[in-house]
Parts: structure tokens; sequence; C-alpha cells
């Protein structure tokens, strides 16, 4: 099991690695810049450099990057497409810079030019990313999405038309969100349920690309397409699903990361729930 929580970097990067250290996670995902602006004052070399020594210093395996909320590398609008391609060609040859491996990503929105658009768009965004950006170890996982407004990834056929699509599918993998699937209409509410929705995966995608999940129950209804986390056991999941993923070998090796609400006071609560659907062996 490698369980972990998407933390705060707020006074430089370096302090993600103790943040996550206090929560004794073992995986961490982070923002590389404030997610709510297109620009952003990059981490200097010292800064850097004491994240690589934090880390290293660190029982955390993995630390994963996500993407900022402005970003839709699937827009129809010119400048909203050429400014999230900017932001995330610097994000990926920083995460290069530090070490990171993966970035998740949303697919982003079509805006009503129709999903075929969106996703022929998007595969184009990340094809010249990978061909112009000096990011050669970085992978993108592609996030499940809930499906609200016309937001893609909402169907796993989205994710492996992207992927199918990109003339460099080996950059690829998938991060699962369970909150999205769930709102999505991918029911994980019982172990019968996981089991058709995991194998459901497997067919469309295949179980290979998945390399993250990101950890959260929900607060919205079943196939509502609404996107609202909530806390481990109190939402419309339950815990069975994450019982399940918990104590599933196939997911031994993959970071399960925690998005619920109120970072700074329930994030420990919350993993210590997750943690108590551990099975002993």
């Amino acid at each position: 099991m490698v369980l972990g929580a998407h933390v705060s970097a707020s006074g430089g990067i370096h302090n993600s690695i103790k943040n996550g250290d206090d929560l004794k996670c073992d995986a961490i995902q982070i923002f590389l810049a404030n997610p709510n602006r297109w620009e952003s004052k990059p981490p200097t070399e010292e800064i850097i450099e004491k994240f690589s020594d934090a880390w290293n210093d660190s029982p955390i395996q993995d630390v994963i990057v996500h993407d900022i909320h402005l970003s839709n590398l699937a827009s129809p609008k010119k400048d909203v497409l050429e400014k999230s391609f900017l932001q995330f060609k610097r994000m990926m040859e920083l995460a290069q810079i530090t070490g990171v491996q993966h970035i998740v990503t949303h697919l982003g929105a079509h805006l009503g030019e129709g999903e075929a658009f969106g996703i022929k768009q998007l595969c184009n965004s990340f094809d010249e990313l990978f061909e112009t950006s000096d990011a050669p170890d970085v992978e993108i996982l592609l996030e499940t999405t809930a499906g609200q407004g016309t937001n893609l990834g909402y169907r796993f056929e989205h994710l492996r038309d992207v992927i199918g699509m990109s003339k460099h599918s080996g950059r690829f993998g998938v991060c699962l969100d369970t909150c999205h699937v769930f709102a999505a209409g991918y029911d994980i509410r019982t172990e019968s349920d996981c089991n058709s929705t995991f194998d459901k995966f497997d067919e469309i995608i295949g179980l290979e690309r998945l390399k993250a999940f990101h950890i959260n129950d929900a607060k919205s209804e079943y196939e509502s397409r609404v996107d609202r986390h909530e806390h481990i056991g109190e939402g419309n999941i339950g815990t069975a699903a994450f019982k399940y993923i918990l104590n599933d070998y196939r997911f031994a090796k993959i970071p399960l990361i925690i998005e619920t609400p109120k970072m700074n006071t329930m994030h420990g609560k919350n993993l210590t729930t997750l943690r108590s659907l551990v099975n002993e062996t």
C-alpha cells in the first residue's frame, strides 16, 4: 500500500515533503505552481535543491504533480489553448528538473465543439508538448472526470482514445478518481460493483495504464456528473470501495492519494480511516 495525500507546497515546494511526513504519507501530490494563475514565479535553484534533499531524506516514495485548474489543452479558444500549452510545458520541464515523473491532468473541455473535436485537440496539444519540451522522463496521467459541463474524461473510452490517437502513447498513464468515476456512472459501492468497474477499465484501457488513484468519497450522487468530494466513509460511495482498492494486490504499488476536503484539519483523520480498512496479513 502506497497511501498519501495532496499536500500544501506553501512557502516553497520543499515544505511539501515535511507536510507529507507529518501525515506519515508514502506518497504526496502537489502543485508546482499557483493552480489559479497562468503565471507563477518558478522555484529558485536553492528551493529545488532543498526539495531534493528533503525528498532524499524522507520515506516518501512518490511525488506526483497536479496540473493547474485553468488548464484546457482541448480548448477551441486560441488564447486559452496557447496559455495552457505554455504553462504545461513549463510544468513538464520543472517536473523533469525536480525528479518528479508523473503529472496528473484533466482532459479539458470542448466548450460545445463536440467530444471528437476536444479529444483531437488534446492529442495534438500533447504530441506537440512531448516533441518540444525538455522533459523526456515525465509521464502524463490522464485523470478520470465526473463529466460536468463539456468536460472530457467521464468515459473510459475518452482516455483510451487520447492514448490511442497520440503519436507518443507510451508517455501516458491514468489516474482514477473514485469520486469522479462514481459521479460519472461507474458504480463502486460494493465488491461486485468494483469487480465490474475495474474489469471494464481493464477491457477498455488496460490496468497496466493505471498509475495512480485519487481516493475520495463523493458528496455528489451516483451518475450526477457533479464533482464534489467528501470525507472517507461519509459520502455516497461508502467504505466498501476503499477497502477493495486498499487490499487488492494489483494496486499494491500504485500511489493512493486523498484529495478530501479541509486539508489542514481532516487529512489525518481520513488517512487513519483508510489505514483501518487494510486487512492484516
